[in-house]
């Protein structure tokens, strides 16, 4: 699947602003990721948000077997 990296993840850890990565959940997605740029799964919890072929995901353990996107956006605080 394709990995879009949103700033500032992309400068920060990857170098890159696309990845191609497979995982079969956001858990082993954030393992993966985390192989390439360690400390990535640290601060994904706090820090990141997904987007799982446009729309924002929440649950981690969802299936990505069929999913051609995921977007990694900061998270933005706000009041």
């Amino acid at each position: 699947m394709r990995i879009v990296v949103m700033p500032p993840f992309d400068k920060e850890f990857f170098g890159a602003a696309q990845l191609a990565l497979e995982g079969r959940n956001l858990f082993d997605l954030v393992g993966g990721l985390d192989a390439l740029a360690p400390g990535f799964a640290a601060i994904a919890q706090p820090r990141v948000h997904f987007a799982v072929d446009g729309v924002l995901e929440t649950d981690w353990s969802r299936d990505l077997a069929e999913v051609a996107e995921v977007i990694i956006l900061p998270r933005v605080g706000g009041g």
